[in-house]
């Protein structure tokens, strides 16, 4: 567990609390589903609406992941400039 420092020290506070290791992990697991349940879900429909009508392709799954809120590594935060340059 030395290779994921914040499920370690969510695991250490976790065991402090009185939780025993079967617990902990079955706590920190279940946090762990439910947080990727919502992004699992978008690629399923993007897969079956990929099979079933065709025409869409990997940016259409970009799109829409962004839409949900979830940015990709990737990506950097578009920043609007405070003035447009004029020509």
């Amino acid at each position: 567990m030395t290779q994921q420092p914040a499920r370690t020290a969510a695991y250490d506070a976790l065991t402090k609390t009185g939780l025993n290791r079967y617990e902990a992990n079955k706590l920190l697991n279940n946090h762990h589903f439910e947080a990727l349940a919502p992004v699992m879900r978008i690629v399923e429909d993007y897969v079956i609406a990929s099979n079933d009508v065709g025409g869409i392709d990997c940016n259409d799954l970009a799109d829409r992941l962004r839409t949900a809120g979830y940015d990709l590594p990737g990506d950097e935060p578009y920043e609007q400039p405070d003035e447009y340059p004029t020509p």
